[in-house]
């Protein structure tokens, strides 16, 4: 009997693979149902998409670097999306004055009314002036690597009150960095999300913010002069769900003889079939950021041009880890 109350779930894993097919397992078998606002209906107004699984889930990856990273489940262009992540669409984002007096006046942005990077490295002021939240806590970090302070935003309420589905799904990024046995620092991240499609993107997610913690690692060690490397990541959605228009691939089709996903891999099987960062570093990441950087729609500037050049400089060389 459904009772109106939003599962709670906890799942630790040692890799993100696993921690994605355990967290799948549990939203899957266990999580509420309900209906979304994203559900097609047909022209009579009927549901075509069944109600989603939906649940409050808690997922620690103890290790994310460790191998296989990546799962093969994946919905966008990896190696584009990490540039997107560390900065390189930022320039794409309208000028918040702009934007505000835009939607307050009911107009739909023609551009990006944010991305993730930019709330973060670029916060926009009242003024016209942007915050870089992010140096701000490494700089506190490098102070004091206990401190339970270091915490970045990315909620603008005088914009996200008036969008309409474009609300960040992000909402927070702590960092945490004690010292390890050995006397190291080790950089912990954790991020909140007011929503999250588990099947579609949060493996994408995870892999693209894990790669900007070790980047906040390394600058970490450049101020401190104490190594400092990546450690666990967490992550906490307060709506991690997967949408009916998925079921079909979730599930499978026993007349057809196509069988569930939780028939074909259990936790450990999944993550055996994932794939090595160095192969999809090759084969992936670096040949979509070489297309990225020859496109021309994005309207690239010096300084965008710069981000993808180190990614892919940082890529070939070792400095970063995919």
């Amino acid at each position: 009997m459904n009772d109106g109350r939003i599962p709670s779930f906890h799942v630790v894993a040692e890799t993100i693979p696993e921690a994605f097919f355990r967290a799948m397992d549990l939203v899957w078998h266990q999580g509420m149902t309900i209906r979304t606002e994203y559900d097609r209906k047909d022209a009579r107004g009927n549901y075509i998409d069944p109600p989603s699984r939906d649940a409050r889930v808690l997922i620690e990856v103890r290790k994310p670097f460790a191998q296989p990273r990546y799962p093969k489940i994946s919905f966008c262009e990896i190696g584009k999306y990490i540039a997107e992540i560390m900065g390189a669409k930022d320039h794409l984002v309208v000028p918040f004055n702009e934007l505000r007096e835009g939607l307050m006046r009911g107009e739909v942005p023609k551009e990006w009314p944010y991305a993730y990077h930019q709330r973060l490295f670029a916060y926009p002021l009242a003024d016209g002036s942007v915050l870089d939240q992010m140096e701000k806590i490494v700089e506190r970090i490098a102070e004091s690597p206990i401190t339970r302070r270091a915490v970045a935003t990315t909620r603008v309420p005088q914009v996200d009150c008036y969008l309409l589905e474009d609300l960040p799904c992000l909402g927070e990024v702590q960092l945490r960095c004690p010292t390890d046995a050995r006397g190291d620092l080790v950089l912990n991240m954790d991020t909140r999300w007011r929503s999250r499609d588990l099947y579609k993107a949060w493996c994408d997610n995870v892999v693209a913010l894990t790669f900007l913690q070790q980047v906040l690692a390394r600058q970490i060690e450049k101020r401190t002069g104490r190594h400092c490397r990546a450690g666990s990541y967490a992550d906490f959605s307060t709506s991690l769900h997967i949408y009916g228009a998925d079921f079909n691939k979730i599930q499978g089709n026993a007349e057809r003889g196509v069988r569930s996903f939780f028939e074909q891999f259990t936790a450990e099987s999944f993550a055996a079939a994932s794939l090595e960062s160095e192969r999809v570093k090759e084969f992936l990441i670096l040949p979509q950021l070489e297309e990225l950087s020859r496109e021309t729609q994005w309207r690239f500037t010096p300084e965008s041009r710069g981000i993808l050049d180190d990614l892919i400089g940082g890529l070939r060389s070792g400095r970063y880890q995919a």
